[in-house]
């Protein structure tokens, strides 16, 4: 009896020592997890800030945010009062930059101001109304058509674009769905009113600025803010040809103006000679009328041994290289060699801007 005693008694003190246990173990798990907790909170800013130093050396320099936008003329708005919908609505920013609310007597100047600098505008001219004591007032911007910039050239998609924010030049690119795959080196910004107030230069003052240079991020200074007004023009690259019996015939755009293409690189660039090649080539070299037109005759062997020198072709030269067969005078082949340009693929180096947003 005592025996059954004892372990009955036995059996609860083990029972309570392990509920004592469980309790200390969930207690330090429990500190423990707050530790863990406390340290990952410590961390994770440390860790937003090295990414976004990180991010800082590795990106153009960030634009500040669409609340910066001041309305212009034209632009749309969408006005909200908070439990009096009748005097909210959509209003167009006329030219002379008003709008007009309704149960305020005259016009609400827009233009110049913030979304959140109008919406406290519109709440005192509601209060100054006698129309509502303490109006909950909101304005977002759904079309903007204050700001512009014009971007041209050798884009893929040349138009007028609004600008919500600051925006470089880069990002102006972007919006016209990039450069083509044959634009040139050169960006060209004709300065609008507001550049021209910024940068204290002309209305039409010009910048020129190196695509290399913009997309490489080696000089800062080419990540120019464009402005309303601004006109962005990329330049189209400058092109040689070369057709006929090469094994990847046509135009090609010239990377480094200053260098330019010489003869043995374009036959290069065009991935060689075709068994059936002459290697007595001709240039044609273009101009304005069919009577100043120039075929200049080239030993391609003697060029490639190093035996006479290399010629250096001009902007939109075509190489052409006939068949061995071929028996033709020097102006029926530059006839050949201008007919084979027409719809000939066109590759090289361009400089593309993906179209991606910021």
């Amino acid at each position: 009896m005592r025996e059954t005693r004892r372990t009955g008694r036995d059996a609860r003190q083990a029972s309570a020592t392990g509920v004592n246990d469980m309790k200390s173990a969930y207690i330090v798990a429990s500190q423990t997890a707050g530790m863990l907790l406390a340290g990952m909170l410590l961390i994770v800013p440390s860790l937003r800030a090295q990414a976004s130093s990180d991010g800082a050396e590795k990106s153009f320099p960030t634009v500040a945010a669409a609340e910066d936008y001041k309305i212009g003329s034209g632009d749309v708005l969408v006005v909200s009062v908070a439990d009096a919908p009748e005097f909210g609505g959509k209003f167009r920013v006329t030219d002379t930059g008003v709008i007009e609310i309704p149960g305020v007597s005259g016009q609400i100047r827009a233009e110049g101001q913030s979304a959140g600098e109008l919406g406290h505008a519109i709440r005192d001219a509601l209060i100054g109304a006698k129309q509502l004591r303490d109006p909950r007032v909101s304005v977002y911007i759904e079309e903007f058509h204050g700001r512009t910039v014009t971007v041209l050239g050798a884009v893929a998609k040349p138009s007028v674009y609004p600008i919500a924010k600051r925006t470089n030049v880069l990002e102006a690119l972007s919006l016209a769905g990039g450069t083509l795959p044959n634009s040139g080196n050169t960006v060209t910004i004709v300065r609008g009113p507001a550049s021209a107030e910024t940068t204290g230069t002309a209305v039409g003052s010009v910048q020129i600025l190196r695509m290399s240079d913009l997309l490489s991020g080696k000089d800062s200074s080419v990540l120019a803010e464009v402005k309303n007004g601004d006109v962005v023009s990329v330049s189209a690259a400058q092109l040689i040809y070369v057709v006929g019996a090469v094994n990847k015939p046509g135009g090609y755009t010239i990377a480094d103006p200053g260098s330019g293409v010489s003869v043995v690189q374009a036959v290069a660039l065009a991935e060689g000679f075709k068994g059936v090649a002459n290697h007595h080539g001709l240039i044609v070299r273009q101009s304005t009328s069919d009577q100043a037109r120039i075929e200049i005759s080239v030993d391609l062997d003697q060029m490639m041994a190093g035996k006479t020198t290399d010629v250096v072709l001009s902007p939109n030269d075509i190489l052409y290289i006939p068949t061995s067969a071929a028996k033709k005078t020097l102006k029926a082949m530059g006839d050949v060699a201008m007919a084979a340009v027409n719809g000939a693929a066109i590759y090289g180096v361009g400089y593309r801007v993906a179209n991606v947003r910021p």
